[in-house]
């Protein structure tokens, strides 16, 4: 099997394990006894912790030289494995159930970017790796699992959950080790790029980070609390499962395309078009008569989540200097995954047990409007730029060789 198949069904199996912990969160944590707004408190800590653990994480690739990210990823989800299992089959008291799943949630999402950086390494090598193909077959797997996944706790209870993500994170380390690990590396003597170094250099992306970041604050409070969503329009567990498969299954074709799609058009482009895809997707599921209308809402995750995703990864690989790439793929995660959800997980939890639902969708819909402006903003900024060149084109940037 060639590398770039080991990457894809890497990256497929990263999304069956992700999808376990990060995709049932709440139904998981109301079955252990946790209240809306402690399951925002959980998901926002660990969100919050992420930002620093990220960057603390990149330093360390950066610094040690035999410190990767695939070592990174074995141990990181090595421990959630063991601790997963522990607070599903223990008889925990809910405040202690909340302590170890903020360490898990932390984890679980800071480790996204060195996935991106593992991808940025094999492309820096010379190798023909498609993240955008790589993450849309992870979306598919992230579908596939949420739709059985939700039958299957509708049958039993929410503690398949760990048990699933122990097989499949068995499996996911099985297929990095036949895979050779790599490191992004910048000249020799060249140190990594800190964060306000990012930010002053590429003034263009950070903005767009941050409207990202606003974006997903709004998708997250309506993405963490779906099953609540779903349950005010009539439908169960299973029908939840059904939602977020339509919604991560829709990515797949965006991601896919989305390394061609940026030969023609520029990734600022495509990330303004992805805001404006959100505000559409935000508003619809917010005014959602029926379930019928609220997949429709759940599909529009592909030309929203799906193409900014894809595009601003891809935006750092062909822009960012190599020093300061790791780094930039970890703000990825500490902008959106880490300081976005965290608005979202929290303030989506308070509202709704203060307010209710029709609070929490005003709060969405007003911060989706704002991210989709910021990101429509750096666009006008930046003009033209981040088109894809050839691979070749690529190495002789990174390597200055022909």
């Amino acid at each position: 099997m060639s590398l770039k198949n080991k990457y894809n069904l890497m990256y497929f199996l990263f999304c069956l394990v992700g999808c376990c912990i990060g995709g049932f969160v709440a139904v998981f944590l109301q079955y252990k006894g946790v209240s809306n707004t402690q399951i925002g408190i959980v998901t926002g800590a660990g969100c919050v912790s992420s930002i620093f653990l990220g960057p603390w994480f990149s330093s360390l690739i950066m610094k040690i030289d035999k410190l990767t990210a695939h070592k990174l990823i074995y141990g990181i989800y090595g421990y959630i494995a063991v601790m997963f299992t522990f607070v599903a089959f223990s008889p925990l008291p809910a405040i202690v159930v909340m302590g170890l799943y903020i360490s898990m949630h932390a984890l679980y999402t800071c480790s996204a970017s060195f996935m991106q950086v593992i991808a940025s390494g094999y492309v820096q090598d010379g190798e023909d790796i498609n993240f955008g193909l790589a993450r849309g077959l992870g979306s598919t797997s992230w579908a596939i699992t949420s739709l059985c996944a939700g039958s299957i706790i509708d049958m039993f209870d929410p503690r398949v959950l760990a048990i699933g993500f122990v097989i499949f994170t068995v499996l996911m380390f099985a297929v990095m080790r036949s895979m050779p690990e790599t490191k992004v590396q910048g000249k020799k003597g060249e140190k990594g790029g800190s964060i306000g170094h990012i930010i002053k250099t590429y003034p263009s992306y950070f903005m767009a980070l941050m409207g990202y970041a606003l974006c997903m604050a709004a998708s997250s409070a309506l993405g963490t609390y779906l099953p609540n969503i779903v349950k005010s329009l009539g439908g169960t567990t299973s029908t939840f499962g059904v939602a977020a498969f339509c919604s991560a299954f829709s990515e797949l074709p965006v991601m896919a395309y989305a390394s061609k799609l940026m030969k023609k058009v520029d990734s600022m482009t495509l990330m303004a078009i992805g805001g404006i895809a959100y505000v559409a997707r935000t508003f619809i599921i917010c005014f959602a008569p029926s379930v019928p209308v609220l997949l429709v809402g759940m599909m529009f995750q592909s030309i929203s989540y799906g193409l900014i995703t894809a595009v601003i990864t891809y935006y750092v690989i062909y822009n960012l200097a190599p020093k300061d790439q790791v780094m930039g793929q970890t703000m990825i995660g500490m902008f959106t995954s880490g300081c976005g959800s965290t608005i979202g997980n929290v303030l989506g939890g308070v509202l709704q047990d203060t307010l209710g639902l029709s609070a929490m969708y005003a709060f969405s819909c007003t911060l989706i409007v704002v991210g989709a402006g910021v990101i429509i903003a750096a666009k006008m900024k930046d003009g033209k730029g981040g088109k894809i060149a050839s691979r070749a084109e690529l190495l002789l940037k990174l390597h200055g060789k022909k």
